[in-house]
């Protein structure tokens, strides 16, 4: 027997369980929206540097799997968060460069005193991981 389709859960259900993930990890992140597609659900955020990347989730007919996707997502925007956190620490008046999405690379940059700083990764958690690299790099360097 086949078990029966569950609905979706609704924007405002995504917008809750967004909250109760970013408040348990606290990270600082503010919510701008959610969006229904056709395909899933958009999530649009901002921290205090700039907006950050979107998260797609993908639905399917398991909830459950809706819903790991969407906590696992938002987990990982945690992250960026706190790299960008640290970036903007260390390199002082610096401006972030609004992430893009190019098929399967995203691209992230710092805009400071020095010049552009950009990277790249499969994701923005990795770009900016790859990103906090380069900056440290060429913090040990000028000492």
């Amino acid at each position: 027997m086949s078990q029966p389709i569950q609905e979706l859960p609704s924007e405002a259900e995504v917008e809750t369980l967004f909250a109760q993930i970013t408040t348990a990890l606290c990270v600082p992140v503010i919510l701008d929206g959610v969006d229904r597609l056709p395909e899933g659900y958009r999530i649009r955020s901002h921290d205090s540097y700039s907006p950050l990347p979107d998260i797609e989730i993908e639905s399917t007919p398991n909830i459950e799997q809706v819903l790991d996707r969407i906590s696992l997502s938002t987990a990982r925007l945690g992250s960026t968060v706190r790299s960008r956190h640290e970036l903007a620490t260390r390199a002082h008046d610096c401006k972030f460069i609004i992430p893009t999405s190019t098929g399967k690379v995203t691209v992230v940059g710092i805009c400071t005193e020095g010049g552009t700083v950009r990277a790249r990764g499969g994701n923005a958690c990795q770009a900016y991981q790859k990103l906090n690299n380069k900056m440290t790099e060429m913090l040990h360097q000028a000492a």
